[in-house]
């Protein structure tokens, strides 16, 4: 007896690449979402082909590390458009969310802890 019965819908995704329709791997971490639409927000209210491009780049950004080496071209454009003392108080706020999320080998620390 075989556990692990091929059927035609198991076959199709195995023909499109397809991880089988109970894997979880889409599901995304609630924080880098957060971290995504905070990045995203701060270029509410500008336009032009940069804020155009950088818009995508943050949506598309496949995880947490890709955010983070997106900060320095998200001050890129925004100082330009905002000036430079704003640019950097908007990446000094959004490298606060960034706490506790990254991979110490990129400077990640943990959460602050209130007691």
């Amino acid at each position: 007896m075989r556990w692990n019965k091929p059927n035609l819908r198991s076959s199709l995704h195995g023909l499109l690449g397809r991880d089988a329709p109970a894997s979880t791997a889409w599901v995304r971490n609630q924080d880098l979402e957060d971290i995504r639409y905070a990045m995203i927000q701060s270029l509410a209210g500008l336009s032009g082909s940069d804020v155009a491009r950088m818009n995508m780049r943050l949506r598309y950004a496949g995880d947490i590390e890709a955010l983070w080496y997106l900060r320095s071209d998200l001050l890129a454009v925004l100082t330009p458009l905002r000036g430079e003392a704003l640019a950097h108080a908007t990446l000094a706020q959004l490298t606060l969310l960034f706490q506790g999320q990254l991979p110490r080998a990129l400077g990640g620390a943990s959460k602050p802890t209130h007691l």
